[in-house]
């Protein structure tokens, strides 16, 4: 095709009052529905004593912080892997956006510790391992397998790690912006050299690292069980939600006038990595699913009979309805990618199926109330029903939701919207699909 001609200028992107009310809107309705949630939720449930009953509200208000807050966050450590994958390739077509995965990589800065103290102050209530008693010998709940684990699963290890990890990813990330913002004052290839440099060392620590987080926020909720392909899962579903969010922004500001280097060929490039990783998403749920269920061994079933067959069958299903039928037949044609009204539904149905992705991550395990005196023992644990999507679920998740849109939005504001003195600029404006 054809291309008009191309005029690198500075765009500056301003916050409107429609942004602030929307960011604002999303926080304040989604804390109001949250406390009618907690305060308004009562499980009846025969046999519960009092002290039961508040331990369960608990849970669940624990259970709800720790979907939005690792969701939001993993979706915002792949927006960095994003511009580490695509800085090694030496890949141009994607410079044209870069400002936009900058920007949501910001949320880290105020994400990281939110899941971090998610993590330390809802431990004991999420993470049956870390019950007292559980790792020690001798005690009423003691648990010889996860007793076996304790050099990994123990609280001091867990704490460090976490800070570890999500302080190397936001350096990182800062390190990322900065040097690109650098860049659009000084030009040259010192900056381009440098988050080259970082990219390369970023992107192998970034594999092990980000494997071991997620054995530990998700896997590690259901202790007895795991899964040898279960990080590459949890990957599938940050990366395609980053991506869908890069996409969606790309819409948003080029239908306000901004981006002009951007292009359709932009969009349709970012919708093909939608189309794609949704198929990929797709195969490692197959692929960790199948094998376990033909393999029948109860340990690593129970993960799947509890979702399968119990009160979350629905959202079972309709994870996989939403992750792969809906991309894959209304992203299949060229002209679906490109259309606004297609991409932003499409998005929209992505992005609520990989929350509730990690949602039943967390929930069927999550929820389970151990009793006393056999904390430790199947004969021990009450079954929870799934409680639905209440006001508390759709409450956090429109706080989350508003609090990472609140700073994407203002993280675009600290730089042009596009790097203007970047090496590949051009390369970038002249991109075409050649379809």
């Amino acid at each position: 095709m054809e291309h008009a001609e191309v005029h690198i200028r500075e765009e500056k992107y301003q916050i409107t009052e429609g942004n602030k009310k929307w960011a604002f809107g999303l926080m304040i309705v989604g804390l109001i529905l949250a406390a009618i949630g907690y305060f308004t939720y009562h499980p009846h449930i025969e046999g519960l004593s009092e002290n039961d009953l508040h331990h369960l509200v608990q849970k669940r208000l624990w259970s709800n912080l720790l979907v939005n807050g690792y969701f939001f966050f993993i979706v915002s450590v792949c927006a960095i892997a994003f511009i580490g994958i695509m800085q090694v390739a030496n890949a141009g077509w994607y410079v044209a956006i870069r400002r936009i995965p900058e920007a949501m990589s910001e949320y880290t800065l105020i994400g990281g510790p939110i899941l971090l103290i998610i993590s330390i102050l809802g431990l004991p209530v999420l993470y049956h391992w870390a019950h007292d008693g559980v790792m020690t010998e001798g005690t009423s709940n003691f648990d010889e397998l996860l007793a076996s684990k304790s050099w990994y699963l123990n609280k001091p290890f867990f704490y460090i790690r976490m800070v570890l990890f999500m302080g190397f990813w936001t350096y990182c990330a800062h390190l990322f912006r900065k040097n690109s913002r650098n860049e659009d004052q000084i030009g040259g290839l010192t900056n381009y050299q440098k988050n080259y440099n970082l990219s390369t060392a970023f992107m192998v620590i970034f594999a092990f690292t980000f494997s071991m987080f997620t054995w530990d926020q998700m896997m590690s909720i259901d202790a007895h069980w795991y899964s040898t392909i279960f990080s590459v899962y949890n990957f599938a579903t940050g990366w395609v939600s980053a991506l869908t969010i890069i996409y969606l922004f790309t819409h948003y500001l080029r239908g306000k006038g901004f981006l002009n280097v951007a292009s359709d060929e932009h969009q349709h490039d970012l919708g093909k990595f939608m189309f794609a990783f949704s198929v990929f998403w797709t195969y490692m749920w197959v692929a960790q699913f199948l094998l376990i269920w033909y393999a029948n061994i109860p340990e690593e079933v129970v993960y799947y009979k509890e979702r399968l067959f119990g009160s979350y069958k629905f959202y079972f299903y309709f994870v996989v309805l939403i992750n792969f039928l809906i991309p894959f037949f209304f992203f299949m044609g060229r002209n679906a990618k490109r259309s606004r009204a297609n991409g932003f539904f499409v998005g929209s149905a992505i992005l609520i199926g990989h929350w509730m992705d990690v949602y039943l991550m967390v929930m069927p395990a999550s929820m389970n109330l151990a009793t006393d005196p056999s904390d430790a023992h199947p004969a021990g644990v009450i079954k929870v029903a799934a409680q639905g999507f209440g006001a508390m679920e759709v409450g956090f998740l429109c706080m989350f939701a508003g609090l990472f849109l609140w700073m994407t939005l203002k993280a675009l504001t600290k730089a042009n919207l596009y790097p203007t003195k970047h090496p590949y600029i051009m390369e970038s404006a002249l991109h075409d699909v050649g379809v």
